[in-house]
């Protein structure tokens, strides 16, 4: 078996403490902005794709003066593979990207939420990172796979905070249906030889090309996937979110922060009762791209509401919104 370069510090963790803050939403919801933006404010020590990639050398190159250099090789392979960002949200991609902890979790584990089975895999990245950092900020945490988790997770960490957005489900469906043609479109590097091993397996000629031709031939079928997804997703949402403190979180829409997005920063610093270590001009970074409804999402607008009805609610969402 194969050494982990980890290993001889693996010793130095279990006295590490930490400071969960997780950001949760549905897929397509804005939580990749809105974390590079927290992320911006240098209150917070982010999971990086530095972080995901080498997780079992972490320790080995904080501790041998190796952690800048390979930090500068990967994101060295990610330009000369063409990667200037992520193709599905166009963020730019970097090894210190903030990224989502989920694709640490399938690789190990196959499973992108936390369960029983991963949990002390969260809690070495977690306590990796606390202790490389040399630091006492809070750990800033994205995976949408978590929002519909959010109650396990806070059992798992009584201290953990959160911060929910919410987006109008027209667009989140729209952008999610998008981005899997992104990803049906052939190999991305990035995802495939060095985040998440499923991806790996999903580009096998006998699962990719069933998939995608489903996908080609059918697309209102991830119409109708994402739409059931999502409708459980933010069902759990509602019938749990009473049940955490209202310390313990706050609640954005996407559409105030792109409005007000220098308030809503502030708002979620405030409540969170961390100080700006750096000032951010906030709009500054707030680059909203406009992009026309998925026909799929536009042809079936009835039935998501339907299927989402107690959502749309609860937020004044308009089944009547973004059909222009």
């Amino acid at each position: 078996m194969e050494q982990v370069p980890d290993q001889p510090y693996l010793k130095d963790l279990p006295t590490v403490k930490f400071q969960p803050i997780f950001i949760l939403g549905v897929h397509r919801s804005g939580t990749s902005i809105l974390y590079k933006i927290l992320v911006e404010t240098d209150s917070f020590n982010p999971v990086t794709a530095y972080h995901l990639i080498k997780y079992d050398s972490l320790l080995f190159n904080h501790y041998n003066g190796t952690e800048s250099a390979i930090k500068q090789e990967l994101t060295d392979t990610f330009k000369k593979a063409g990667l200037e960002n992520r193709k599905i949200d166009s963020l730019p991609l970097t090894a210190d990207f903030a990224e989502e902890y989920g694709f640490l979790l399938a690789k190990h584990t196959i499973n992108l939420q936390l369960i029983p089975g991963n949990i002390d895999l969260f809690k070495d990245l977690c306590k990796k990172i606390a202790l490389i950092s040399g630091n006492e900020k809070p750990i800033l945490l994205k995976n949408p796979y978590d929002f519909s988790n959010f109650m396990y997770i806070k059992q798992m960490f009584p201290n953990a905070k959160f911060i929910f957005i919410h987006r109008h489900p027209f667009k989140t469906l729209s952008s999610a249906r998008k981005a899997m043609d992104v990803v049906f479109q052939g190999k991305n590097i990035y995802l495939t030889n060095l985040l998440y091993g499923f991806y790996k397996k999903m580009y096998r000629p006998l699962f990719f090309f069933p998939y995608r031709l489903v996908f080609s031939i059918f697309p209102e079928f991830g119409v109708f996937l994402f739409t059931k997804v999502t409708a459980n997703m933010t069902s759990y949402y509602l019938r749990n979110i009473d049940k955490l403190s209202p310390d313990d979180y706050c609640v954005i829409t996407y559409e105030e922060f792109s409005k007000h997005p220098q308030q809503t920063i502030e708002m979620i610093m405030k409540s969170l009762s961390l100080p700006f270590k750096k000032t951010v001009d906030v709009p500054s970074l707030m680059k909203p791209r406009k992009s026309d409804l998925d026909p799929g999402v536009k042809k079936w607008r009835r039935l998501i509401y339907r299927m989402m009805k107690p959502y749309f609610d609860t937020f004044k969402y308009s089944p009547e919104e973004h059909l222009e």
